[in-house]
């Protein structure tokens, strides 16, 4: 099984941002057999760049497809050396696409000498057809956090508005259980946030059947060296992986203004119900068109700027 270890497949942790997957990641890289790198988002775009690579989906070109690994940024978050990358190619003469992929999470869990590897980007959400096509063994842990607080979190860490989140929370889960009706139950697994705090060894174990791996209870206790996982830049905003599992760190309840939960409501209140979170307001006409018009705006934004950049790209192309 050249896509994950020899004899499991590999796993993807998704979901919105800010919905507790580092915390996820965190937890399973603990495990004595799994290892999970930081975020890597390099695998849509190299696949992007596949025909630079080889024809029929294979990699020909080796030196091409680690030339461009080794200059993406996330990749090197890894702290890997590219030649690691290239021994693990080197028993493949013409690999498939994801092969390649696959070389660069074994020889990362090689390092760590660990026999299975995992990944942990919340954005794959967004393209879980092509992950399911390139890992079509892979299984997929949608981590499913209140909207509330994950509104909360952006508020505080990115000056997000409620609505903006709302739009992209209530996004990722549509987008996350729409690829489950391919998955099926097998593959894909929901884990709310909420509820593993309540229990976490109880869900935990519920995850490692789902994974195929023992239950270890080191996953849970306090590890003073949790943040040494992530790349220098992302400690910031995550310095409570010191902590064991703990509830009550972020609650929209006693944080969140009444305004700015309408706001949030107001875009995501269907989903958030589907979800299994009771909303908290009853949005009025005016509150709905307001937070939609942010909506609106904000999306109109994002198009232009990345209309913007593609022109600048066939300009000095």
């Amino acid at each position: 099984m050249a896509e994950g270890s020899r004899s499991r497949p590999p796993f993807f942790i998704i979901g919105a941002a800010r919905s507790g997957t580092t915390l996820f990641r965190v937890v399973l890289d603990r495990h004595r057999d799994v290892a999970v790198p930081p975020e890597s988002h390099f695998i849509p775009l190299l696949y992007a760049r596949r025909e630079r690579y080889g024809r029929d989906g294979r990699v020909a070109e080796k030196n091409r497809f680690l030339h461009d690994l080794a200059r993406n940024q996330r990749f090197r978050d890894w702290d890997l050396p590219i030649e690691a990358v290239r021994e693990e190619l080197a028993g493949l003469p013409t690999p498939t696409f994801s092969q390649a992929i696959a070389a660069a999470f074994r020889a990362y869990a090689r390092r760590e000498h660990k026999p299975r590897w995992g990944d942990k980007t919340p954005r794959y959400v967004d393209v879980l057809p092509l992950m399911d096509h390139l890992f079509p063994e892979a299984l997929f842990l949608h981590v499913i956090r209140d909207g509330r607080d994950v509104a909360l979190s952006h508020l505080e860490h990115r000056g997000r508005r409620p609505a903006i989140t709302a739009w992209f929370w209530a996004r990722a889960i549509r987008r996350a259980r729409a690829a489950a009706r391919t998955l099926g139950p097998a593959r894909y697994l929901e884990v709310q946030y909420e509820r593993f705090l309540d229990d976490p060894a109880d869900e935990l174990r519920r995850i490692c059947a789902f994974l195929d791996l023992s239950f270890d209870p080191a996953m849970l206790r306090e590890d003073e060296k949790a943040l040494e996982r992530l790349p220098p830049h992302r400690r910031a905003t995550h310095s409570r992986l010191v902590l064991a599992p703990t509830k009550g760190l972020r609650n929209w309840r006693s944080q969140m203004s009444p305004g700015d939960l309408a706001e949030f409501e107001a875009v995501a209140g269907p989903v958030l119900a589907r979800a299994g979170y009771e909303a908290a307001t009853r949005t009025g006409r005016t509150v709905r068109a307001r937070a939609w018009s942010r909506v609106y705006r904000s999306r109109a934004v994002t198009i232009l700027r990345r209309l913007g950049r593609r022109a600048a790209g066939e300009e000095e192309g």
